[in-house]
């Protein structure tokens, strides 16, 4: 009983087509994904806990409250670079030196 398989064999050529059919949805999705989702960086929960100093349990409040923007995909919560970046920048309070 031989049981290799090989790119002959019929094991072989359909898990290739399955992953050129993946491939080929990925490369659609990506030229008509909007732009903005290309170029934009996203962070974790915990990436944004660290980079603000928050509890994750603060986190969840701003995200209550809709303080802070995010995103949810495949049921994980991303968080726009620049949207937190903008909201740093306009809530920054000058001191007088």
């Amino acid at each position: 009983m031989n049981d290799w398989i090989t790119r002959s064999s019929p094991e072989y050529m359909e898990l290739r087509k399955k992953a050129m059919e993946a491939l080929e949805r990925i490369d659609h999705m990506m030229d008509t994904l909007p732009s903005c989702l290309c170029t934009e960086t996203y962070l974790t929960a915990n990436e944004v806990c660290t980079m603000l100093r928050l509890s994750k349990r603060s986190l969840q409040n701003y995200r209550d409250e809709r303080v802070i923007p995010y995103t949810t995909i495949g049921g994980k919560i991303l968080y726009p670079l620049s949207e937190i970046v903008n909201i740093l920048k306009k809530n920054q309070i000058e001191t007088i030196q």
